[in-house]
């Protein structure tokens, strides 16, 4: 998806650049803005990346314990906000689900709602949009 979405900005790039030269700002205002969302999104694969690395890594703890481990919050949280943002990536939906079957819906609804203090890492906020008043 990454790889995707670096091919489709740098074509978009060129573009750009060439609408550029050509004097149409109005159009590439919108051009710019685009690039710039999809630049984000590809940080959010990035980020959303390590996260998953992180956690798989951590199953077992995960596995063991009733509720979520505070160093893993950050990390869980995240991929649980990110599912419905990222509709692309379908995988996030099971794990979704399984963080459901694990913590319950409220720990999770806080998370993709964003409720003050949910754990969801700031940085994933700015990349996906949505209000990061009162996170953690």
């Amino acid at each position: 998806m990454k790889n995707k979405k670096g091919v489709q900005i740098n074509q978009m790039k060129r573009e750009l650049a060439q609408l550029l030269e050509t004097g149409q700002e109005r159009t590439d205002r919108i051009r710019v803005e685009h690039v710039i969302r999809e630049e984000k999104m590809v940080a959010t694969y990035d980020l959303i990346e390590i996260y998953c690395e992180f956690i798989v890594g951590r199953l077992p703890i995960i596995e063991s314990q009733k509720t979520c481990p505070v160093d893993l919050k950050e990390a869980v949280t995240s991929v649980i906000c990110a599912a419905p943002r990222c509709s692309d990536i379908s995988e996030l939906y099971d794990v979704r689900k399984q963080f459901t079957a694990k913590y319950g819906k409220d720990f999770v609804s806080a998370a993709i709602e964003l409720h003050p203090d949910c754990g969801v890492s700031r940085m994933l906020v700015l990349f996906v949009g949505g209000s990061h008043e009162g996170l953690g």
